[in-house]
């Protein structure tokens, strides 16, 4: 009866391991998540400015949204991924 207990003592390294896959997707999600707030904070102003400068009055709004469609996109992959591996797919 000892051996019993002793074995449910002893943690599974595939439990333990998967415990550790799932907080380090956890953890990429949220760096993905940041990654994307801050790419759309900081380069909206610099692409901003640059749009203004180099490109004719009327076609900026149309930069501006291929830009933040470029990023968010980016972003978007990123956080697909690390839902995809959450979720064991």
């Amino acid at each position: 009866m000892s051996e019993a207990n002793t074995d449910a003592e002893i943690p599974d390294e595939s439990t333990t391991d998967f415990e550790i896959r799932t907080n380090l997707y956890r953890a990429a999600l949220g760096l993905f998540t940041l990654l994307a707030v801050v790419a759309v904070i900081q380069l909206y102003a610099s692409v901003n400015a640059t749009i203004n400068t180099f490109i004719s009055h009327q076609y900026r709004p149309l930069f501006r949204a291929a830009f933040n469609l470029v990023v968010l996109l980016v972003a978007g992959i990123g956080i697909s991924w690390s839902v995809r591996e959450l979720a064991g797919e």
